[in-house]
């Protein structure tokens, strides 16, 4: 989504910066570990494709690097998701009610994402890539992740960066 920042003010275009900072590696890394587990997938058919993906790797093999980077990303998200919940949407609740809908439907947006990360980080926590259902089944979640996030995200944005580019003070001050 793209925003005219040339009308917001430079509290604004701050508050609508750094949101985009925070979702635009949201939108990347739920599409490289969708990718990588498409990977996975296709590679558990054929073990020597498998290898050829992880050489080079170091730390671990590839199997181990999607669980810890799964873990790692559902746990970012959650604590985005709570800071969103707990400081943010309140603010803006406040501050504009007429955007008390958007919230509602942005909180409930974050508890089926909540859901969907726990379920992937249990997913995650038990996928072996010598099982071919447990990858495909983390493949399909993360799938629907993705689709399900940037949706959220778009509305995320389009409802709350209007409102954003009016404020003079930021919402992290109430």
């Amino acid at each position: 989504m793209t925003y005219d920042l040339a009308i917001a003010t430079p509290t604004g275009r701050k508050m609508i910066s750094d949101l985009l900072a925070m979702h635009r590696p949201l939108r990347a890394d739920v599409a490289v570990l969708r990718d990588a587990l498409g990977e996975l997938s296709l590679a558990t058919v054929d073990p020597g494709r498998l290898d050829r993906v992880v050489k080079g790797l170091t730390v671990a093999d590839l199997a181990w690097q999607l669980q810890y980077h799964c873990q790692y990303f559902c746990q970012g998200l959650e604590l985005h998701h709570a800071v969103e919940d707990a400081r943010m949407l309140p603010t803006m609740a406040r501050r504009f009610p007429e955007l008390r809908e958007a919230v509602a439907r942005l909180r409930t947006e974050h508890d089926e994402v909540n859901r969907l990360i726990r379920e992937i980080a249990r997913a995650a926590q038990a996928m072996s890539s010598d099982d071919r259902a447990s990858v495909d089944s983390l493949r399909d979640m993360m799938a629907e992740l993705a689709s399900h996030l940037e949706k959220h995200l778009d509305f995320e944005e389009q409802s709350l960066f209007p409102y954003f580019a009016r404020m003079e003070t930021d919402w992290h001050y109430g």
